[in-house]
């Protein structure tokens, strides 16, 4: 039996853990991602339909509740749709 330390566990294979996977290995931070799913990401494949539906084009704060509505304002000003969509270009993943 092996010891592996890390700095980070995720828990969730889907499209928020697997980005906050990618952040956490960009700050030189090793992590571990936990899921019930047999592969990660399974579930990414699921949504849309099976049409592997990522991203909206149109996003605003106003379909979000929250207790503090500025936070999703600023939380949507940090990361947007745009952001997502050049990173998935920069990767050459071919969008569905």
């Amino acid at each position: 039996m092996s010891s592996t330390t890390s700095d980070v566990i995720i828990i969730s294979a889907s499209a928020s853990g697997l980005m906050c996977t990618i952040e956490a290995g960009k700050r030189g931070r090793k992590a571990i991602v936990l899921d019930h799913a047999n592969k990660a990401g399974k579930k990414i494949l699921m949504s849309g339909g099976g049409r592997c539906n990522f991203t909206n084009y149109t996003v605003d704060a106003d379909n979000f509740i929250s207790h503090n509505p500025h936070f999703c304002k600023s939380a949507l000003s940090c990361y947007t749709q745009w952001d997502f969509l050049a990173l998935v270009n920069d990767y050459s993943i071919p969008l569905p």
